[in-house]
């Protein structure tokens, strides 16, 4: 197996795939930040956010762990319908 494929830290792991989230609804500067806020390594941070298709898979429980819902960018709560 290769060293890139191996889960040792599951901590980093977590904070990497809910960067990635962040990244998809947000963009690379916050995704940046929250994970240099959790210590993912500078060279995983990089390489996630340039080379994101060479990603491991995420584990069955990060995608549901992960899921997250988007807020408003204006940072209004949504409005429950009428």
């Amino acid at each position: 197996m290769q060293e890139r494929q191996r889960r040792l830290d599951e901590v980093t792991a977590n904070a990497v795939a809910r960067g990635m989230n962040i990244l998809a609804v947000r963009n690379a500067d916050v995704a940046q930040r929250y994970m240099e806020h959790k210590r993912v390594p500078p060279h995983v941070i990089c390489r996630v956010l340039t080379q994101p298709t060479l990603r491991r898979r995420l584990s069955p429980e990060q995608s549901i762990s992960e899921a997250i819902t988007p807020s408003p960018q204006d940072g209004t709560e949504p409005q429950e319908p009428a």
